[in-house]
């Protein structure tokens, strides 16, 4: 009988650490998306249809971690951190998401975004270095093996920009 009362102890123990363990783990993400990491000058414009801006919408997203949208305006940079002309970061809570960028001036532009799950601030990649998260591009190409090219996602603005929608491709 005593043996018996032994692993009923044992069971109840094991199951409170499991009680406690889950809530942490619940309370720790619940925490993390209170404190994401974005910093004001990555703070997206206020939409403004009378404003030249490129009004960018995002498929495809995932409740959690943050959205993260590049605009590039020069090949030879194209996804490269210091070829960004801007980036934008913002809670990622619905399944679209709406992003404005003001224009400073006209000109061929394309856009890149992807769903920063963890909020990291990095863009995994899988073994073949290919998106290890959704990710998409302006003009939504297909995805090929390799960069991207530029032209394949670049678009021109005028008057008051550009409204383009980028469906983000799950890894």
């Amino acid at each position: 009988m005593m043996l018996h009362i032994k692993k009923c102890d044992k069971l109840y123990f094991f199951f409170f650490i499991l009680i406690a363990v889950s809530g942490f783990r619940l309370s720790a993400t619940s925490q993390a998306a209170q404190l994401l990491d974005i910093r004001p000058h990555e703070a997206a414009d206020e939409c403004n249809a009378e404003v030249s801006q490129i009004r960018v919408t995002v498929n495809g997203v995932a409740y959690g971690g943050m959205l993260t949208i590049g605009l590039y305006d020069d090949p030879h940079h194209f996804l490269v951190k210091q070829g960004r002309k801007r980036h934008i970061r913002i809670p990622a809570t619905d399944k679209q998401h709406i992003v404005c960028i003001n224009l400073d001036r006209h000109g061929t532009y394309a856009v890149a975004a992807y769903h920063d799950q963890d909020a990291d601030r990095k863009l995994k990649r899988r073994w073949n270095m290919l998106p290890g998260e959704p990710f998409g591009l302006s003009n939504n190409p297909q995805p090929v093996m390799g960069l991207p090219k530029f032209s394949d996602s670049a678009f021109t603005t005028q008057g008051l920009g550009a409204d383009i929608t980028i469906n983000l491709n799950q890894p």
